[in-house]
């Protein structure tokens, strides 16, 4: 079990520490504790962490820390898969180093006013974050000049190699200083990222915090095996059943999303989609919207949904299950943060149960078969919600309920008892819920592949009989049949 230790035991400058102290923090996170000296000292590094655990500290203390505040040249670059993990990580920075107005930190990604970036770099910034494409653009044109980098991290590495950084990355190891420090933290380290990194960094330390079992331990995951044609009605039930008022719900394809979105937008959820059409002031939008709550469900594909951080988000929802294994990973992520209970829900047709048990396998996660819960499931839920409501209610039996009591009495003339007019209510109340139009729904699993084969074969064999009996007359007919059989 870690020890948690006092931020004061790493011997940091007392603007840091007072940085830190107003960002609420007192006490450091496990991978803060188990990275830092070794940061201080100047070591290599290959971190794994899950999100939420407090990684992007982990790597900027030790950067604040060692910046010359002498020298108004980049110092130190940090490089993001996605914009917007650029923005959340120059964000975090820029918090750490409000008392230190002599420390520049500058966000640098596509989609942003290049005159704007121009216009900073000229005049000299210490911190650079940025994502690897428009890193590589202000190299070109020598806009960013590295001659004098000592520490350089990758966060997210493994997702900048899905994205196809592979050569961007290595380019920028390339043409930065031999003596810089090389930081990488990841939540999966695949193969090719280790030699990579075996290519470039020295003799680096590893850190593990995720440990033999990747599962983050506060994620309750569920699968459900169902027939294809009732996707979105597996799904609304779920939202139901869960009572969940905040997901990313992720689908593979862009026409998905925007279909799924729609689907759900017609049944009165309060919806936004994601996806690599959607131009990036309008992202920012709905990610405000969504982070305040204004939108309950966000509808997104796995490279549009990259660096996404949000605090607080009750479930993540696989509409369509992932085609890799570490994707899985980098979904559930986002729920279940900060020591926080959280949801993970996939749906899976056909033969798509074989993934699901392969991922479980290859991560070592507990993923769990569930059934849909039926409309009798979700009524005694939503009857046992009501009980909880009317128990925890808190008010003054006299004074708050004369009102009401008199609408009761003003209610007589429908001729209900009061027993039978609370009945009524009651029913009033639980038929509002989706279920109701959806008692008859089948989810039960299509018949597998190999079951509708031997299927198929049984068939043909039976026709295959039937046609010889009835052509035994005919030798050329019969030796024709014999080839079919065969």
């Amino acid at each position: 079990m870690i020890v948690l230790t006092n931020f004061n035991e790493f011997n940091l400058s007392s603007e840091l520490l007072s940085s830190i102290a107003d960002m609420g923090f007192s006490t450091a996170s496990e991978i803060q504790v188990k990275t830092i000296p070794d940061l201080l000292e100047g070591k290599d590094l290959i971190g794994q962490a899950q999100t939420g655990t407090g990684k992007t500290a982990a790597f900027a203390i030790p950067c604040i820390e060692k910046i010359d505040k002498s020298l108004n040249t980049t110092q130190a670059l940090i490089l993001c898969p996605t914009r917007e993990l650029v923005v959340q990580v120059a964000g975090e920075f820029k918090k750490l180093t409000k008392d230190q107005k002599d420390i520049s930190v500058l966000a640098i990604y596509g989609g942003q006013d290049i005159g704007i970036q121009l216009k900073a770099l000229k005049k000299g910034v210490q911190i650079v974050v940025g994502t690897p494409g428009r890193i590589m653009d202000h190299m070109r044109r020598s806009t960013l000049k590295l001659n004098k980098l000592s520490y350089l991290v990758f966060d997210e590495a493994d997702q900048m190699l899905d994205m196809g950084f592979r050569e961007d990355m290595e380019t920028i190891l390339q043409e930065t200083p031999k003596e810089r420090q090389t930081v990488m933290f990841s939540a999966t380290i695949p193969k090719d990222l280790m030699l990579l990194m075996k290519k470039f960094q020295n003799n680096p330390v590893h850190i593990n915090t995720i440990g033999k079992n990747a599962q983050s331990k506060q994620i309750d995951q569920f699968y459900y095996h169902i027939n294809n044609a009732s996707k979105l009605s597996a799904l609304k039930r779920l939202l139901a059943f869960h009572k969940i008022n905040s997901a990313l719900i992720f689908c593979n394809t862009k026409l998905k999303v925007d279909e799924l979105s729609k689907e759900l937008a017609d049944a009165k959820y309060s919806t936004a989609a994601l996806h690599g059409d959607i131009d990036q002031r309008k992202r920012d939008r709905v990610m405000q919207e969504f982070r305040q709550g204004r939108v309950q469900l966000l509808i997104a594909t796995d490279v549009a949904a990259r660096g996404i951080d949000i605090n607080d988000l009750e479930a993540v929802i696989n509409y369509d299950l992932p085609r890799f294994d570490q994707d899985y990973v980098h979904r559930i992520g986002r729920t279940g943060r900060a020591g926080k209970a959280g949801l993970a829900l996939s749906l899976v047709t056909g033969r798509e149960s074989e993934h699901i048990n392969r991922i479980a396998r290859k991560t070592n996660m507990k993923i769990d078969s569930a059934e849909v819960p039926s409309a009798i499931d979700l009524e005694k839920v939503n009857f046992e919600n009501i009980k909880h409501q009317i128990q925890s209610a808190k008010f003054n039996r006299k004074k708050d309920l004369f009102k009401y009591q008199t609408l009761v009495n003003e209610l007589e003339i429908f001729e209900y008892s009061g027993e039978e007019l609370a009945a009524v209510l009651l029913k009033s109340m639980l038929d509002q819920f989706e279920a109701k139009a959806e008692q008859e729904i089948s989810f039960e699993p299509e018949k597998s592949s190999r079951t509708r084969k031997s299927f198929s074969s049984a068939n043909k064999q039976k026709n295959f009989k039937n046609h010889k009996r009835s052509n035994q007359a005919s030798k050329f007919k019969r030796q024709k049949t014999q080839r079919v059989g065969v």
